[in-house]
């Protein structure tokens, strides 16, 4: 087996207060591990161009990534909020799109907040699909928009040929919600489960996490393994960031992370 491919997820609060010293803090810990591709939740930006965003702040602040933003929900004002990914600059981007989930406008929790799913094709020696989303606050709208997201990530393997995809983000649902069975059904698998099924895993609120809202979510290929799944030492948030090691074949294997 190979050093692998680390992928982190991280709700980044981006419309709570003290950003500038949180994202110090979240940009600090995302350095000290180095990930090949960071998912991140509830990124805001002045306009909802993939120019300018909160993600674009912690890319130069920890040097060596680039920031890809899509927006979700856009106020009349024109500033957006939504996901991004943070790409490791010896990490090349093949293709990137964006899903717009559908919405419920009278559901009251939906309706206000639009959600989208950002994938991405990446290679590092390997072909790697990492797709970020946000569900809703609404069980109802997770419910219907969950399924779409896994369709949407296995039209996108299908296309791309990539050997794993990784689906990371804030899903707003426990283990157990039926939300999440059609990941289960995609042939997705939970890695926190599969590295640590006996520990509860929380990682919101931050001060004392208890609930388990942040997953990563793998589908592998041939040979393919989720090696570990951790939560990070450090909250910029009030959510507890979450890591995962994917290692592979050696017929796959990849420079270790620097």
């Amino acid at each position: 087996m190979d050093a692998g491919f680390v992928v982190l997820t991280q709700n980044a609060w981006g419309g709570a207060p003290l950003w500038k010293r949180r994202a110090a803090r979240l940009a600090r810990a995302i350095a000290d591990l180095a990930p090949d591709v960071v998912g991140l939740q509830e990124i805001h930006a002045p306009e909802p161009r993939d120019a300018q965003s909160q993600a674009h702040e912690l890319a130069a602040a920890i040097g060596g990534y680039r920031a890809l933003f899509a927006p979700g929900r856009v106020t009349a004002s024109g500033h957006a909020e939504g996901v991004a990914l943070l790409v490791r600059e010896d990490v090349r981007v093949v293709e990137r799109e964006v899903l717009a989930l559908s919405v419920d406008p009278d559901d009251a929790l939906d309706a206000p907040h639009q959600r989208v799913v950002l994938r991405a094709t990446v290679e590092r020696g390997l072909t790697v699909d990492v797709l970020c989303t946000h569900l809703s606050l609404s069980k109802p709208a997770r419910e219907r928009t969950a399924p779409e997201a896994a369709r949407f990530a296995e039209a996108g393997l299908r296309r791309s040929g990539a050997e794993v995809a990784v689906l990371v983000g804030d899903l707003n649902a426990a283990p157990a919600e039926p939300s999440l069975t059609a990941l289960d059904n995609a042939g997705f698998v939970d890695a926190w489960e599969r590295t640590s099924p006996a520990e509860r895993g929380g990682t919101w609120p931050a001060v004392a996490p208890f609930r388990r809202l942040d997953y990563v979510w793998a589908k592998l290929g041939e040979g393919w393994a989720v090696a570990e799944c951790r939560r990070m030492p450090v909250a910029g948030s009030d959510h507890v960031g979450l890591w995962a090691r994917l290692t592979g074949p050696a017929r796959g294997a990849s420079a270790p992370a620097s």
